[in-house]
């Protein structure tokens, strides 16, 4: 039964890991292919201007081209929205608990589900208050 569980675990980890390798290699692979059609097209546009502005100008108007767009690049991460910052802890709800840790080993076998339920439902009230 051990080794069945095992071989499920694995077979569900293979395929997770199959499910982002693959995509993740493309990706890598399209951002080869683009670096290189930059490449390509900066040294094309170097040829072209070197002729009318000679080399030193033509090679500062290419990089000063490729400033530019890699400024434009980053603008977005730059100008991100911050994400809020989460709501303190209610501190009742650590007094609960405490108050309820202390008080368990003297309650009744009912008295005790009934604790452990009101606790649970006083948890899940605060986790749903926390994920807005």
């Amino acid at each position: 039964m051990t080794n069945e569980i095992v071989a499920f675990a694995q077979a569900k980890a293979k395929t997770a890991v199959r499910r982002v390798a693959v995509p993740t290699a493309f990706a890598l692979t399209g951002g080869l292919f683009v670096l290189f059609a930059l490449a390509g097209l900066f040294s094309a546009l170097f040829f072209w201007m070197e002729p009318e502005h000679g080399p030193l100008a033509a090679s500062l108007i290419v990089a000063a081209v490729a400033l530019v767009l890699a400024l434009l690049a980053f603008l977005p991460l730059a100008f991100r929205r911050q994400t809020p910052p989460p709501p303190p802890p209610d501190p009742m709800v650590a007094q609960f608990v405490s108050l309820m840790a202390r008080t368990a080993p003297n309650l009744a076998p009912k008295q005790l589900i009934v604790t452990a339920a009101v606790l649970g439902v006083a948890l899940v009230l605060t986790g749903r208050g926390q994920k807005k």
